[in-house]
């Protein structure tokens, strides 16, 4: 009892002061507690988020194959709420509100497909099939474009020279005579056709001098005059470099904001047939795919393109080949439309692109698959390689080592110059094989021990 009161008295004595430390003190447990506790619940809440909206995305991407299939060229498919179809007139309207619903490219003006929307898990997503003039004995794909995410397509062909694929006819060879691949004047062969040969046509070059042969959907071409002529051969439509389709020309945007999500990123996707590149117009703008590219706007006067597989010719004779991106600085046309005024030089895309390439190419997979179309891969970056310095390395003579160039090993690195080499540091070379390149500087060695 003594000693309890002894503490007791001690207390007391300095009340004033340890009753202020002690309120202090627990004033500030209880804010510390709060604010972990407010962090953990946010970054928990974030999490939750982040996992409803890949859940979504993957959900929405996954639904091409189950929506789409079967999609007959020059279609509109909606696979995934919510998609806008815009129609050229009442005429050309047509019930399109739900996924899997259909609709002709023929009167269509445009697409919009909406952004996320976690509490309705929404995150639009539609499929164009572009019949792109192919004969229709052609049994494989025409042109993929998908939107997904905040994305907005308009056709920008003319109406007036859009036309339609007839019905192929079957004439006979009046000669022993050459199927060209292309018609010209120095035209390549694909091979022979024999006298009273039976050839499946469908279109005229824009000549007139030749004839277009589908047999067995392989495209190529033989002179008119060696054919036998049919009177329904005068109903044929011509097909050449200036010959248009439904969304041949097309303004493509889409919402440059960041998303909840880095796989809720809006994108169109655009996939021609392995054999069949294709030129098309985007945003005023003419370039030749071959054959998978996606097309982000990155800001509201820019456009990214990043070419995931094959390669993409501009017509300012600029190549971006598989696995890197371009930007295309946008400006306004006298009718308002966003156009490509130019193109940045061609970059190495990045790791965010490579992704995004990935995700739309598993989602045309998916639809490959149900459809028995080939299924297609997207290039990746060669795995990065380690070089430990020796003494007397240069950035030449390890980039020499690598096959890879200077600027990309400092730009792996350090991203910046200078910089320095010590016997024993490790360096990242990000893409072996790529193809030697100097910097055009001294070359720094290592001359110094670690």
């Amino acid at each position: 009892m003594g000693i309890a009161l002894r503490y007791k008295n001690c207390f007391s004595m300095r009340a004033p002061g340890y009753h202020i430390e002690s309120n202090t003190l627990v004033a500030s447990i209880r804010l510390i507690a709060l604010v972990f506790l407010f962090i953990c619940s946010a970054a928990g809440a974030a999490l939750a988020q982040g996992l409803v909206c890949s859940e979504t995305v993957d959900k929405a991407l996954m639904n091409i194959r189950q929506n789409c299939a079967d999609l007959e060229r020059d279609s509109l498919c909606y696979a995934h709420p919510l998609v806008e179809a815009g129609f050229a007139d009442d005429s050309a309207k047509a019930d399109f509100t739900s996924p899997s619903q259909r609709a002709s490219l023929f009167g269509l003006s445009s697409v919009r497909s909406s952004a996320l929307d976690s509490e309705q898990a929404h995150w639009g997503i539609a499929l164009l099939h572009l019949g792109a003039n192919l004969p229709l004995t052609y049994e494989g794909m025409g042109i993929l474009v998908l939107l997904a995410g905040a994305a907005e397509v308009i056709n920008q062909s003319d109406p007036a020279s859009v036309m339609q694929i007839a019905e192929p006819l079957s004439t006979a060879a009046l000669t022993a005579t050459t199927r060209f691949k292309k018609p010209g004047i120095i035209p390549e062969p694909l091979g022979p056709v024999a006298v009273d040969d039976l050839l499946l046509v469908d279109a005229f070059d824009d000549s007139g001098d030749w004839l277009r042969v589908v047999n067995d959907g392989e495209i190529s071409w033989v002179e008119r005059q060696d054919l036998a002529r049919l009177n329904a051969m005068d109903a044929l439509p011509a097909i050449g470099v200036g010959a248009t389709f439904p969304f041949k020309s097309m303004s493509i945007s889409t919402n440059p904001e960041y998303p909840e999500c880095d796989q809720a990123e809006p994108m169109v996707a655009i996939q021609t047939a392995e054999d069949l590149p294709t030129s098309l117009t985007i945003n005023g703008v003419d370039i030749h795919i071959g054959s998978m590219v996606t097309i982000q706007q990155v800001h509201r006067n820019a456009l990214s393109l990043t070419v995931h597989r094959g390669k993409v010719t501009t017509i300012f004779g600029q190549t971006v080949r598989q696995g890197e991106s371009v930007i295309g600085i946008l400006g306004q046309t006298p009718a308002g439309a966003a156009q490509v005024l130019d193109w940045s030089g061609a970059l190495l895309a990045s790791e965010a692109e490579i992704a995004r390439g990935q995700r739309a190419q598993d989602a045309l997979n998916s639809l490959a698959r149900v459809n028995g179309w080939a299924q297609r891969k997207t290039f990746k970056h060669p795995p990065a390689h380690v070089h430990v310095v020796e003494r007397g390395d240069t950035l030449y003579s390890i980039a020499r080592l690598y096959e890879t160039s200077v600027a990309e090993i400092i730009l792996g690195n350090l991203g910046a110059e200078p910089i320095k080499l010590y016997t024993g540091t490790k360096l990242v070379i990000p893409s072996p094989g790529s193809g030697f390149a100097g910097h055009g500087a001294i070359p720094l060695d290592a001359t110094r021990e670690s």
